[in-house]
Formats: structure tokens, sequence, C-alpha cells
């Protein structure tokens, strides 16, 4: 994925989202990979390990977090008028 894909998918502008870029990648999250054949000023970004590894704890955390409010969610939902 390239830092434009990423500020389109989470709907932010390039400059929130640069720094958004440069925070994972100085964390050891994201790796950058810079240049292609045919574009040298190209940057793709992968997730590493570690950003896995994150990535997965943050999803379980949520996972809790929903499984232990749910009654609470389901309530609140039947209390709003669309």
């Amino acid at each position: 994925m390239t830092p434009g894909q990423l500020a389109k998918e989470i709907g932010g502008g390039a400059p929130k989202t640069s720094r958004k870029i440069n925070t994972l990648y100085r964390k050891g999250l994201i790796t950058k990979e810079f240049g292609t054949p045919d574009d040298q000023r190209r940057v793709s970004l992968a997730v590493t390990d570690k950003g896995r590894e994150v990535l997965a704890l943050v999803g379980q955390a949520y996972e809790d977090w929903y499984a232990n409010h749910i009654d609470e969610i389901l309530e609140i939902n039947g209390k709003l008028k669309y």
C-alpha cells in the first residue's frame, strides 16, 4: 500500500497521514520501501511482525470490550430513532 492509498482508506489528508505513517515507522510497526523500477519516488508500506502482534492485541482487546458491553450496546441501539 502506498501513503496515498492509506490516506484514502482512512479518510485523512496527506499531511496527517504522513505524520501517522512516520510514527508507526519509528515504532517499528511498518516498513517503508522506497522506489520501484517505474518510479523512484514511490513509497510502499508494509506491516512488520511487531505491527501484526500489536494489531492482534488491539483486536483482542476490542473483542473483549465488545463482549463485555454487548447488552449495553444493544440497549442503547434499541433507544435510537433512525
